[in-house]
């Protein structure tokens, strides 16, 4: 993509969240050719979730997209994930009674990208503003009404990483 900093987003997934501990707060942005994730903050269980981190990142994050847009976004990421659409198999939203909304991004080749979101979001429109995109760019996306969180999974990430 020549254009590393495209102005044009698509779809915007705002204050999603990866990870167990340190958890990694990102926005997701289908933008241009391409979904960008710059992942901008690191949070921990005491500096972090205990002090309102979250809505001090999620703020800050705003306020940079609204003054300089994407680049902003990529700029002040301490690692950006970028995932080309023709890269892209598919991407699924998960929404359940239990827990929050989710959104796994699964490319072509390697692991998946999993996101829990933690803005206000309509599951429905946000599938349905994804299935458009996916339709032009090539990739697939299903909404799922369950947990997408595997209790099991967790665990063994948990143990492997001590």
């Amino acid at each position: 993509m020549s254009d590393r900093h495209p102005t044009d987003v698509h779809v915007h997934v705002h204050l999603a969240v990866t990870g167990s501990f340190p958890l990694r707060v990102a926005d997701l942005l289908f933008a241009g050719d391409e979904l960008l994730v710059p992942e901008y903050e690191h949070l921990t269980p005491l500096f972090g979730l205990a002090g309102n981190g979250m809505g001090r990142a999620g703020e800050a994050a705003r306020e940079r997209y609204r003054e300089d847009g994407v680049a902003g976004l990529v700029d002040m990421a301490e690692r950006v994930h970028r995932v080309p659409y023709d890269e892209l198999e598919a991407v699924r939203t998960y929404d359940s009674r239990i827990g929050r909304p989710k959104v796994a991004v699964h490319p072509v080749e390697g692991a998946p990208y999993a996101y829990r979101v933690h803005a206000p979001v309509d599951v429905q429109a946000l599938t349905d503003a994804l299935r458009s995109l996916g339709e032009r760019r090539g990739f697939a996306v299903e909404r799922r009404s369950k947990i997408g969180f595997h209790p099991g999974n967790a665990v063994r990430r948990f143990l492997a990483g001590r």
